[in-house]
């Protein structure tokens, strides 16, 4: 947990955002505000991600398009390039943006997923096709709905 925002350097004093590690303004830009509900364990309704994973390195650290909402290797962060602890909550919550949580998570598929996708990715970054997900997702015998299209 930092007193400073990991994006802009600014102290942090409200404990919600300290916990999550950005200020109010950079949790909003970078999608992590429902971080704070899922803390809480309200829930919230599983709608399909209908775009690609963006994955780019800053002056303030990696930054992706999706939010860390699930924290279970990784308080520090996401990461990519390696088999880490970073690389394995990306690969979670990424995966969880297309099937949901619970299937993300189901004998182990989004270890398969960061394997292949995220541990290969170049340090500086890159752009996870969404049409490339369900492919793998159709040959790892997923029967995707239409609203996950």
């Amino acid at each position: 947990m930092s007193s400073k925002c990991k994006r802009c350097g600014r102290p942090l004093k409200n404990p919600v955002y300290i916990e999550i590690g950005y200020g109010k303004v950079c949790a909003a830009k970078m999608g992590l505000l429902d971080y704070a509900k899922v803390q809480k364990n309200e829930q919230e309704p599983f709608i399909p991600f209908n775009g690609d994973i963006i994955c780019r390195r800053t002056e303030h650290g990696p930054e992706v398009n999706i939010p860390h909402r699930y924290v279970k290797h990784s308080p520090t962060g996401f990461e990519w390039g390696y088999a880490g602890s970073g690389p394995a909550d990306l690969a979670l919550n990424a995966l969880a943006m297309y099937i949901g949580r619970e299937k993300a998570e189901k004998n182990g598929l989004y270890q398969e997923f960061k394997h292949e996708f995220i541990e290969t990715m170049p340090y500086e970054g890159g752009v996870i096709k969404r049409e490339q997900v369900l492919a793998w997702l159709r040959k790892k015998g997923y029967n995707l709905t239409a609203e996950t299209n």
